[in-house]
Formats: structure tokens, sequence, C-alpha cells
């Protein structure tokens, strides 16, 4: 015969102030997780969806990062005629030869941080399809003007519309402010690139991004075989676009996941502890009420399943006390250095449905081992025992 749940409903509401920190240890442990999990989700989305499928990237090989590579300008003229090149309508190559360099610059509220300063070609628009101007208007090619992204301007000091950036001995006017659909191209600023170069005094490209012609797999085939038997591309390699920053999301990602879970494996083992404490001083101070249940001829097996009922709704209420407070996190702007780049990202927390669902899992994995024991100290009782007062 089995005990009705609101038997353990009751129990729970009987013993609140127990109950509310067990639920309060659980919830906490269930906050931290999902906000953990959704820096790191927030951060992939930002870089891992940087760029498209279409682009294809053109790099020093062994280089992991823009800021690493080197292509000399022969290689990139070289590049720039291979016939896997698209052009717009007018019939120009949709080609940008790139150049990157870090700046530091100071935060809003304090600190100073790294940000990338690209160097790009007039027609990066039709290049980088996912940027789209917000204000002001695009640099004039052959000018000390430059644009940013959006999330320099929230978070760095004198980054703003109409303002001057000074690198060295030449000062950019930002002319305009861009957005890339919450991508980490969010965090750059941009300049006319042969400008960059005469200001910087560079004779390298640090990369060539090229949209490609037909099926982008198709064009990486055929680049490769250019790398293989045009001695003059056997320095670079080629990937898309998309799948170059999809590598330079995973180290911050997988590192945040990782401190992440031990972190909530070292409160999810106090968290557990609390439970049991909850559920052993419950057994203690029901021991008629167990004995009266046998003596009823309620099963042992019964007074097990009643106590993990108990265990496992103060988990589920644990749960949903955590996810709804977690939600408040979502979409807070936040950033951190990409340590593959070097340089500041800036990016959104990120809540999904498969986070919150691994969270309540783990809530009540938490509640079904700081219930077992307690459950079976129960069900173990022997009726007499039970019964006798102390």
């Amino acid at each position: 015969m089995a005990i009705p749940l609101i038997y353990s409903y009751r129990s729970i509401a009987t013993r609140k102030a127990s109950s509310a920190m067990a639920v309060c240890g659980i919830a906490l442990v269930v906050i931290v997780f999902v906000v953990l999990l959704a820096l790191a989700a927030g951060f992939r989305r930002a870089v891992a969806t940087s760029g498209s499928a279409q682009n294809l990237l053109v790099m020093r090989k062994g280089a992991d990062a823009e800021l690493q590579s080197q292509v000399p300008r022969a290689t990139a003229k070289v590049i720039g005629e291979l016939p896997i090149i698209a052009s717009d309508e007018n019939g120009e190559h949709l080609i940008s030869f790139e150049s990157v360099l870090i700046l530091a610059r100071p935060k809003r509220g304090g600190g100073e941080t790294n940000i990338t300063v690209r160097g790009t070609a007039p027609n990066a628009l039709k290049i980088h399809g996912e940027v789209k101007l917000k204000e002001g208007r695009w640099y004039t090619p052959g000018t000390e003007e430059a644009v940013i992204g959006v999330g320099l301007g929230r978070r760095l000091e004198g980054f703003s519309l109409g303002e001057r950036v000074t690198i060295g001995r030449h000062t950019w006017r930002i002319v305009g402010v861009f957005e890339a659909d919450g991508s980490a191209l969010e965090s750059e600023m941009w300049m006319d690139g042969p400008v960059m170069q005469i200001a910087f005094r560079r004779d390298v490209y640090q990369s060539v991004l090229f949209r490609a012609e037909g099926d982008p797999q198709e064009a990486v085939k055929i680049f490769e075989r250019h790398v293989r038997d045009d001695p003059r591309l056997r320095t670079v390699k080629v990937m898309t676009e998309k799948e170059y920053y999809q590598k330079q999301s995973e180290l911050v990602s997988g590192l945040i996941t990782v401190l992440g879970g031990i972190l909530t494996a070292i409160m999810a083992i106090g968290a557990v502890v609390g439970a049991m404490n909850t559920m052993y001083a419950a057994v203690s101070q029901r021991k008629r009420e167990i004995g009266c249940l046998l003596a009823m001829g309620f099963a042992p097996e019964s007074i097990w399943i009643a106590f993990m009922l108990e265990s496992l709704l103060l988990s589920s209420l644990g749960a949903m006390i955590g996810c709804a407070i977690s939600m408040a996190f979502n979409g807070i702007k936040t950033g951190t250095a990409n340590w593959m780049t070097f340089s500041e990202t800036a990016f959104e927390f990120l809540i999904t449905p498969q986070i919150l669902i691994m969270a309540s899992v783990i809530a009540l994995m938490m509640g079904f081992v700081g219930g077992v024991l307690p459950a079976f100290s129960a069900a173990r009782m022997k009726v007499v025992d039970a019964l006798r007062r102390a």
C-alpha cells in the first residue's frame, strides 16, 4: 500500500525552517551552475556566430589567430588572382587584405582592456555580410576615420560617435557605429587598411578574407590544391571564416565550463549534506509517525518512497527557485578577454532551455543523494522501536 503524496508535502510544510534551508542550498547551487554556463554560452555564441560560412580566411600556417599570422604582400597578390573569389555586381573581387593590431584602452568604471583594431577594404560591408551600420556613416577610404562595434561604445571610455582615438602619432575620428548580430566583431574598431598599413609602417597582412565563388567547401579543396602546387602559397592555410571563429570560442568557453563544473560540484556537496541533515532530522522527529504507518500495514518500501519523494520535492522547489532567479541574468551585457586574440570580447549572458534542464537534473540528483540514506534509515525501523517513548 502506497503512502499518499500529500503526506510528503505536508511534512515539508510542517518543518518550514529546516525545509527552507535545504531548498535555499539547492537553489544557490542551481543559480551558480546556470549563471556560469550562461556566461560560457554567451561567449560561445558571440564568437562562434561571427563570420560567414561563405567566406574563406587565409592565414600563415601554424597561426591559431590573426594576431599571430603574417601574410606577405606578394603572397596576398597571388591569392587575389585565384578564380575561386566571388565578384560583386560591378565585377569587383570580394576580397579584403586585413591588418590587425591590439590596442590597450581604459574601460568604463576603471581598469584597462585590449581591443582589436582591424584594417579592412572599402568593400568590407559586402564581404562581412552580418555587419550593419547602426549610427553615423562608413569611413572614407584614404582618410584617418574609423568605425566601431557597438560593444566598444558600451564598455570603453572615449569610444563614442564623433570622438577621436589617438594611436601612436595618428588620431582617428570615429564616424560610425556598426552592429554584427551580437558577434565578436562588435568588439572591434575598423579603419581603412592601406591607411593603417602606412601609419604603422607594415608591409605584411595578418589575413586575407574573401567571398568564395560557389560552394565554400569545394573552394577550400581547390585552394589547398593551389597550396600544394604553387610554391608561393606553401606558407599559408585556408579555412572558412565560420570555422575560424568556432575554434576561437573553444578555449575560453571550455575553461569557463570546467571551472563552473568544479565550483558547482563543491557547492553541491554542501547542499547534499544540508539536505541529508534535513531528512535525518525529519526521520528523528517522526519516529512515532513511522511506527504508526508500519503498524497500519504500510510496507517499509512505502516508507522509503515517501521520504524519497519528500527529498525530491525539496530539490524540485530549489530547482524552480534557482532557475527563476537565474533568469534575471539572461541578456546582461558583459565582456571578457579572449585568450586566443588577447583582446576584449563583449557579449551577453545566454540562458538556454538546455542549461535549465541540466540544472534541474542536477538539483534532482542532489535531492536523491541527500535523501536516500535517511529514507533507508526510516524504512528499516522496527515498529516497537519507533513507537517507544523517549
